[in-house]
């Protein structure tokens, strides 16, 4: 697992930023991040690698994919196979991308950028909540995000300091994961 998790900031242009507001995220279930669809924009990725440190820049795959979510509970994205994930958030409320192993709260706006493990536990939720609960995110819009891929090179192993000494417990797509919490059961 990574070490590292990475921030930074990149405004959308106003065809991005439509196309988010376009997707059919206000219907959409709380709690569960849905996908919205996949696709290659070489001016868009050469936007989004003009933000990334040179090493992860130089390992950005070329496909994006829509994701939205109305709050969402905690989780791993551990189908993932040697790669870092990234979220871009296009369009949404002022939510948090939340950590729980690693005590980290970061704050998401249109134009955040977090690049992260994705085998690692994490959830959107509203600002400051201690816990996910579905009744907090009745009434807000949904936080529409750009996801995208990072191939683990040997530079961005190191930079994420993948393959150091790995104290814990594991992580993998069996693990269980309390949804309002982020506790590993």
């Amino acid at each position: 697992m990574a070490r590292v998790i990475t921030v930074g900031n990149c405004i959308a242009d106003a065809a991005t930023r439509a196309r988010a507001r376009a997707l059919p995220s206000q219907a959409s279930a709380i709690g569960k991040v849905h996908a919205a669809g996949n696709w290659q924009d070489p001016a868009l990725y050469q936007r989004l690698a003009g933000v990334l440190d040179a090493c992860l820049a130089s390992a950005l795959r070329p496909d994006f994919e829509w994701y939205y979510c109305r709050g969402a509970f905690f989780h791993n994205d551990a189908h993932y196979d040697a790669r870092l994930f990234g979220v871009w958030y296009i369009e949404g409320p002022l939510m948090q991308l939340v950590f729980p192993r690693a005590l980290l709260r970061l704050d998401l706006t249109p134009s955040s950028v977090v690049v992260f493990d994705p085998f690692e536990v994490h959830g959107v939720l509203a600002p400051g909540s201690p816990a996910y609960a579905a009744d907090d995110y009745q009434t807000i819009p949904a936080s529409v995000f750009v996801g995208f891929e990072i191939d683990i090179t040997a530079d961005v192993a190191h930079a994420f300091c993948i393959g150091a000494d790995v104290t814990g417990r594991a992580i993998s797509s069996r693990t269980r994961i309390d949804p309002a919490s982020g506790a590993i059961t």
